[in-house]
């Protein structure tokens, strides 16, 4: 039920940068991209990577099927996914790399964002009566109880062979004691060298702690938004004259945009002014859908401040193991978000 059905999970998705190939042309003097972008030895840049693969996407197993039995059969499910191995999962992913240029001096992971779509917007019913009797309720990450994911350097005897696969498995506590040991009290603020370490923790998530491992209120408001025309509607908000310096980002996902504001109140307040100044021509855009985020229905995850070139460097592959617990059955739902990462690049000297 729960554990195969839940493989949709936050690692599949920070994988997608893993396998990506970057290459950098000189076509400007090194000096001068260092100036402009980086600290004048460095080019520093982030490279964000949206999250909007259909694999991304959870079908609940226990559908409501009648006015008394659906909301039944989900709280049954609820006691099983809490009180068994049902809503507990592990996962393995292994991907080979090539040998790291010397100029490659930081990798660091920035930013883990997830929004939590529900499958039917007009149907956020909050009660309990009707959640519990007819089956349904508002789609939030409330399902979640643990998440932890580590990286780890490997060695490969035959990396160019390798295919690299997400495997799933049924929670083996033996298996996984190491990497649950960050949810005891005495992993936060530990420091990791990672010139000596051979793997480090880069997210945990324990729903007692939410506050405490999620960092949704250090950024400023996001948006998500469906449009038949995402790339019109992109350009049309970074176009309008009202809105200029307003935006962080805007990433097309699909059929849809996150659209992220800076942190400021003048900034959120406005923007929802000048919203229902522009509600004809967002109409014409054919946008169907605006949603705000929410501590409900985003999750934002707090994750280490530490260089992941030196681990990388230690193998030919990297592997990223994750543990998932849920404590109920979740409702159906799909995610889009991204992952961002800060990458350090050393320039020639003299050039």
């Amino acid at each position: 039920m729960v554990k195969r059905s839940l493989s949709f999970v936050l690692l599949a998705a920070l994988c997608v940068g893993c396998g990506q190939e970057s290459k950098i042309k000189n076509d400007v003097r090194s000096e001068s991209l260092a100036n402009a972008y980086g600290d004048g030895k460095h080019v520093i840049r982030s490279l964000t990577f949206p999250l909007s693969d259909s694999s991304l996407a959870y079908q609940t197993p226990l559908p409501g099927i009648g006015p008394i039995a659906g909301g039944i059969l989900k709280f049954v499910g609820d006691v099983f996914a809490a009180n068994t191995n049902m809503g507990k999962l592990q996962l393995s992913y292994t991907q080979p790399i090539p040998v790291l240029p010397t100029e490659l001096q930081s990798v660091r992971l920035k930013r883990f964002f997830f929004y939590m779509k529900p499958p039917a917007q007009e149907r956020r019913i909050r009660d309990w009566f009707t959640y519990f009797f007819m089956g349904r309720g508002n789609v939030t990450f409330d399902f979640l109880d643990k998440l932890a994911v580590r990286f780890e350097a490997v060695r490969l005897e035959r990396p160019e062979s390798y295919v690299p696969t997400l495997t799933t498995k049924d929670y083996d506590r033996r298996e996984m004691r190491e990497l649950m040991e960050v949810f005891s009290g005495n992993f936060r603020g530990t420091v990791v060298d990672t010139e000596k370490a051979k793997s480090v923790t880069l997210l945990r998530y324990s729903r007692p702690d939410r506050s405490k491992d999620t960092v949704l209120k250090d950024f400023g408001q996001i948006y998500f938004m469906e449009t038949k025309h995402p790339q019109r509607t992109k350009h049309f908000f970074l176009d309008h004259p009202k809105l200029k310096g307003f935006f962080r980002r805007i990433l097309m996902l699909d059929d849809s945009l996150l659209i992220e504001l800076q942190k400021d109140s003048v900034i959120e307040e406005s923007f929802k002014i000048i919203m229902g100044e522009v509600a004809t021509e967002l109409e014409d855009l054919e946008v169907t859908f605006i949603d705000a985020c929410t501590p409900d229905s985003c999750l934002e995850l707090r994750v280490p401040d530490v260089n992941l070139v030196p681990i990388a460097r230690k193998g030919n592959a990297i592997k990223l193991d994750a543990v998932i617990h849920a404590g109920k059955v979740p409702e159906s739902f799909k995610l889009k978000g991204f992952v961002e990462f800060e990458v350090k690049v050393a320039t020639p000297r003299g050039v």
